[in-house]
């Protein structure tokens, strides 16, 4: 199976980011771009494994003393890209600290069940698309967005990542409450 852990997004977030979705998908002239039930923050990809009940076990280890957050959208960008190149189209999210003492401890108790460390710098964000081609002037618009939602985090979801009809869809398998 192919898992992730991620943070599910409250109706409001998830209204306001389906309409920045479409005006990237719009401003774009390529990419692969993430169905809006598909949108979340992604706090560990644990990519193909079997090992469900350490998933679950790190994840109710990793929330003890943990306590609901805020997060909100804050602005558009991308990562893993290069100038003027195809690149990974995202809206970074804005919390307090208890989101990167979350992710610390989530990535401490997976490593404690033996999920290879994940050694990639943590800037928590929503994808919007892969491989997404923009010129300036258009990333330079979205980036001026201006979001208004905001949400309050309460737990984690185990998801596991399948394809339908060539497309991903991700199933929850567990959530695990703060």
């Amino acid at each position: 199976m192919r898992l992730f852990i991620a943070i599910e997004l409250s109706p409001a977030v998830r209204r306001e980011l389906t309409g920045m979705l479409k005006a990237v998908r719009e401003r774009s002239c390529g990419g692969r771009f993430v169905p809006p039930e598909s949108l979340h923050v992604t706090m560990r990809f644990l990519g193909d494994t079997d090992d469900l009940t350490g998933a679950v076990e790190a994840m109710r280890r990793a929330v003890r003393g943990i306590r609901p957050f805020a997060l909100a959208p804050e602005k558009y960008g991308f990562i893993d890209g290069r100038e003027g190149g195809r690149r990974t189209a995202v809206v970074f999210m804005r919390g307090d600290d208890e989101i990167l003492v979350l992710r610390e401890t989530l990535e401490a108790a997976l490593a404690d069940r033996g999920f290879i460390a994940d050694r990639k710098r943590f800037r928590p964000h929503v994808t919007m698309g892969r491989s997404v081609e923009q010129d300036e002037i258009a990333a330079a618009e979205l980036a001026s967005v201006t979001f208004a939602s905001s949400m309050t985090v309460m737990g984690l979801t185990l998801f596991e990542s399948t394809r339908e009809k060539g497309r991903p869809v991700y199933l929850p398998l567990h959530r695990e409450e703060f």
